[in-house]
């Protein structure tokens, strides 16, 4: 069953555009281009909706929902947001028994990406919006990044008053100029939780090299962990902590945009290394409207679903072109960040097998100075 639908999958790509299926890959190669983009309109017209798994909210869809159905109206697009590997782990489960499955997937896991690749069920789609991407936001062929949501530092304005943390460095002087007033009042991701937290701790460890040692010590003495970015927020909110840092923007932009909020929470790049995390999508082999899936990601990288992105609380992503996409007013942009703290403290949390390799040796020390081997 699994090869015949294969090969029917192989053939609406073709009836699509797509160029040729490879030898090479059961999923097939697609080389769309612009003189095929009628087919591929006229063939999602024919297909059962559009199915989406996605490690992202039903309310950061919203804007890109209301500009995606404006332009194909009979696309029935449904989102279902799980957490970054059970993204995977579903598609795995309902393809093994061939039922209907995600047609793209969005989620930032960069070792659950390269497995998948390596297990043959990411079609390598070429966008026609890829010429002037930069090159990190296409690790993989047919993976293209929808957003790279900076890691930020959260505070509670109230508590802290006048004193405003913009590095890590900034949050350990403040903790240790009290460290009865500030014991686990900072959080941060428990990086021994989930691949995600794990991933975002690892790269700003590499980044800083020496200092991560010293830093990492000094805020796990401190420091209480959490298991998500919005739980974080809303407890920075109340009072419960007074910091906190590598909080997802994805959990903070929007919410600052909620009555009463921005009096409460205050929010910075971290000047001593901001880690990005990037939000990729791709298309799945067992798809069954690969052409409206095709369609989503057009629209996604477009510059009018970049704005759509930045809309829904996530941070679009500058392209080599300043023209296509301009910064905005009402949300960050990665061109955004390069201005506020340079590229240079830019960190780019990828796919590293270091990180696979050295995990356990890693979480130990981690565990050790967050004090969670007690």
């Amino acid at each position: 069953m699994k090869l015949i639908r294969s090969i029917c999958v192989s053939i609406v790509f073709f009836a699509a555009g797509a160029s040729l299926v490879s030898a090479d890959s059961g999923s097939g190669i697609i080389g769309t281009q612009s003189s095929n983009r009628y087919r591929i309109v006229e063939a999602s017209k024919a297909e059962p909706g559009l199915m989406v798994y996605s490690n992202v909210a039903e309310y950061n869809w919203r804007a890109v929902r209301k500009g995606f159905m404006k332009k194909y109206p009979w696309i029935k697009l449904e989102t279902i947001d799980l957490g970054p590997a059970k993204v995977f782990e579903r598609y795995y489960s309902e393809n093994a028994i061939n039922a209907r499955t995600a047609d793209l997937i969005v989620t930032g896991a960069p070792d659950g990406w390269r497995r998948f690749a390596a297990r043959g069920e990411l079609v390598s789609y070429q966008s026609p919006n890829e010429n002037g991407l930069p090159e990190w936001s296409m690790p993989l062929k047919g993976l293209y990044t929808i957003s790279v949501d900076p890691m930020l530092i959260v505070y509670n304005k109230i508590l802290l008053g006048d004193v405003v943390p913009y590095s890590l460095k900034d949050i350990v002087d403040i903790s240790s100029k009290n460290v009865k007033k500030y014991q686990e009042k900072i959080t941060t991701y428990n990086a021994a939780k989930h691949s995600f937290a794990y991933d975002v701790h690892w790269a700003a460890s590499a980044f800083l090299g020496d200092k991560a040692g010293v830093l990492q010590n000094a805020l796990g003495s401190v420091a209480r962990t959490e298991s998500g970015g919005a739980l974080m927020v809303e407890k920075i909110t109340t009072g419960e902590y007074s910091i906190g840092y590598y909080v997802s923007g994805i959990h903070v932009f929007l919410r600052m945009k909620q009555t009463g909020r921005a009096k409460v929470l205050g929010w910075n790049l971290i000047a001593d290394g901001t880690p990005v995390f990037s939000r990729n999508m791709g298309i799945t082999k067992a798809a069954r409207s690969p052409g409206s899936a095709m369609l989503l990601m057009e629209y996604i990288l477009s510059p009018e679903g970049q704005v759509a992105v930045g809309k829904g609380g996530l941070t679009p992503y500058a392209t080599n072109d300043a023209e296509r996409m301009p910064s905005q007013n009402d949300f960050l942009t990665y061109q955004d960040i390069v201005a506020q703290i340079g590229e240079e403290n830019v960190i780019h949390v990828k796919y590293d097998p270091a990180a696979a390799a050295g995990r356990d040796a890693y979480l130990a020390r981690w565990r050790q100075a967050f004090r969670l081997n007690k």
